[in-house]
């Protein structure tokens, strides 16, 4: 056998061995000993149980809305023209502006041609006044002087004597004087004035189109006095009064106001189980718009043994963790208010120590070490 053979053979063998020696001896090295590790300590923050008088607080989210909302309509005929206001969706106005107005030319022509017949009528019987009616002549006279064709016509005397009365209903003078006073009653009907400072919701004729008594112009909402409407459940609305101020929250915003309960209804909502409340929000800023999202904090009752901790420290929906020879105990409570992050309870024993901070793993028996 060759010398490079037996090396091929040799050397692998060698390894082997080399590898096996180093194994043993590895083995017989002994170990240093290893500390035992020391137990965990869960940490909890506790409080105290004490009950006093509480008050409940009723939290409700609703939309806000227009304390009035009406339709325009139209109660005479005629061409619809441009008002102070442009009539569009969104236009805003102030309360006694004119929104739109129907043309009333001949209306008013025809007004003043009946005031001219009526001056003409009363003109000629101021004579017959001085000579029958002495007594009565100067409170007519200083009547007719008053007459303006250009201005509604006077309110005409009261105090009129039976006999004067007869005599001014003989001549036409009374049934002339009410058809004008029907007239001008009509007049302004061409007009169509705010009722109200708001805005536009939507408008359904243009100006310039002609228009029918009884046709809807626009839609129209008050924006100086707005009411959010919230869902009370059944159980709560007794504590609901009217008169009681409210908080009213845009969370998102970070932003408060002050609102009052003007009125609740006396039946259940079919859709959401609960009962309306209505809060007006009359001192609001212009921040707070028709159909906005917000919440409202109404006071409740007054709960006589009651403890409000944070909503996370309930477990299982009514149990929590106490601590009792610094091991976790479960007890169950009676929950008697809930609302987003906070809840009113009782149900424990005054003194015991309620853990208000513990770690995710807690459970039953757990040992822990209280903190401050």
């Amino acid at each position: 056998m060759s010398r490079k053979a037996i090396a091929f053979i040799i050397v692998p063998i060698l390894l082997v061995g080399a590898f096996l020696f180093m194994n043993f001896l590895a083995d017989k090295k002994e170990l240093p000993p290893q500390r035992p590790k020391p137990p965990a300590i869960n940490y909890v923050k506790v409080e105290e149980v004490a009950y006093k008088e509480t008050p409940v607080e009723i939290e409700v989210f609703g939309r806000v809305g227009s304390s009035q909302q009406i339709n325009v309509v139209a109660e005479v005929g005629g061409r619809l023209e441009i008002g102070s206001i442009n009539l569009k969706e969104g236009e805003n106005f102030r309360k006694g502006q004119l929104l739109a107005r129907v043309n009333s030319n001949e209306q008013a022509l025809n007004l003043q041609s009946r005031k001219a017949n009526f001056l003409n009528l009363f003109a000629s019987v101021i004579p017959d006044i001085k000579i029958d009616f002495p007594d009565t002549y100067d409170l007519w006279l200083d009547y007719y002087n008053k007459i303006d064709l250009n201005k509604d016509l006077p309110l005409i005397p009261t105090e009129i004597p039976s006999k004067a009365r007869t005599f001014l209903a003989s001549k036409g003078i009374l049934s002339e004087y009410y058809s004008i006073k029907s007239l001008e009653e009509n007049l302004r009907k061409y007009s169509i004035i705010a009722p109200y400072t708001g805005s536009i919701l939507s408008v359904n004729l243009e100006t310039g189109s002609v228009v029918n008594p009884g046709a809807v112009i626009a839609s129209i909402i008050r924006t100086d006095k707005l009411e959010l409407k919230v869902p009370v459940q059944q159980k709560d609305i007794e504590y609901v009064s009217i008169g009681t101020e409210v908080q009213v929250v845009q969370e998102a915003a970070g932003k408060s106001w002050t609102g009052r309960i003007v009125r609740k209804a006396d039946f259940i909502d079919p859709n959401t189980q609960s009962v309306s409340v209505y809060i007006s929000l009359d001192n609001t800023s212009s921040d707070v718009y028709d159909g906005l999202y917000l919440k409202a904090i109404i006071p409740g009752k007054v709960i006589d043994q009651g403890m409000e901790i944070d909503r996370s420290v309930l477990r299982n929906k009514n149990e929590v963790f106490v601590v009792a020879d610094s091991v976790l105990r479960t007890k169950e409570v009676n929950i008697i208010k809930v609302s987003s992050n906070r809840a009113v309870i009782n149900g424990l024993t005054e003194g015991d120590k309620l853990v208000v901070d513990a770690p995710s793993n807690a459970s039953n028996n757990m040992k822990v070490q209280i903190v401050e």
